[in-house]
């Protein structure tokens, strides 16, 4: 399944007008009583591995990607204080960055002959780009601090449905496959990972809903996910890359 950006923003601006449509009479969430909300947002994150690896020397730029969330929650009440929240949730997990590595462990593409692949130690410059879709189903516990304050954490599962790691080396040279291997002069050479990504996320959420009016609310929510988004084996980058956001958006009761 491959989006367009144009088909992800007409998609985003036609949930956003349906918000608006909605009939506004909800109601808040009571104990024993179901609630449906309806929220969108954008998001800042990436793979990223815990902590710095000393491959990286320097970060010379970084851009997120995809960066969006769109979904249906619903809740129920336990308690006057408790409850549980789950849904479906269509979002966008990328980012482009550029950076300066020293023995960079990584593999480059021949684009006609796979068996020409250079596997090795790189150093000089590097973009990566990572452009992964996903359906994601959180189950949250919920605690109402107040009433327009509540609190929100617990695990969620994503299946991805597009999955992109692809990038460019440049100005640099590869030591082949052994830190201390022959020296090949890199001046643009290809790498894509896309094969290699696995097609479900576990991780961790933890959120907070602010009601500003009646019906509408703004929301934050860290993610981490536990797992590499590599699968297990994967040998071409040294270091594993969850799946790292902060996510900010605002919601409607829908009933």
């Amino acid at each position: 399944m491959r989006l367009s950006k144009i088909e992800i923003k007409y998609a985003l601006l036609s949930v956003l007008g349906l918000f608006f449509a909605l009939n506004l009479n909800a109601q808040a969430l009571e104990q024993g009583k179901f609630r449906v909300d309806a929220e969108l947002g954008t998001k800042i994150g990436g793979a990223s591995p815990l902590g710095l690896p000393v491959e990286i020397r320097k970060i010379n730029g970084f851009k997120p990607a995809l960066p969006f969330f769109v979904g249906v929650k619903v809740a129920y009440g336990i308690d006057d204080k408790w409850g549980i929240r789950s849904g479906l949730i269509f979002e966008g997990k990328g980012m482009k960055t550029e950076a300066t590595v020293k023995g960079y462990k990584t593999t480059f593409n021949a684009d006609e002959d796979p068996s020409q692949n250079v596997r090795g130690y790189y150093y000089g410059d590097i973009t990566t780009n990572v452009e992964n879709l996903y359906f994601t189903i959180p189950v949250m516990a919920t605690y109402q601090l107040n009433p327009s304050w509540s609190l929100q954490a617990g695990p969620y599962v994503s299946m991805a449905v597009q999955r992109k790691f692809y990038g460019m080396a440049t100005d640099g040279y590869i030591r082949d496959e052994v830190p201390t291997g022959e020296r090949v002069g890199i001046v643009n050479a290809a790498y894509d990972f896309k094969s290699q990504i696995r097609k479900v996320d576990v991780g961790m959420s933890v959120a907070g809903k602010y009601d500003f009016a009646k019906r509408y609310y703004a929301t934050a929510q860290f993610d981490y996910g536990f797992n590499s988004i590599m699968k297990t084996g994967f040998e071409s980058i040294s270091f594993n890359m969850h799946n790292i956001f902060m996510n900010v958006g605002v919601g409607v009761r829908v009933f």
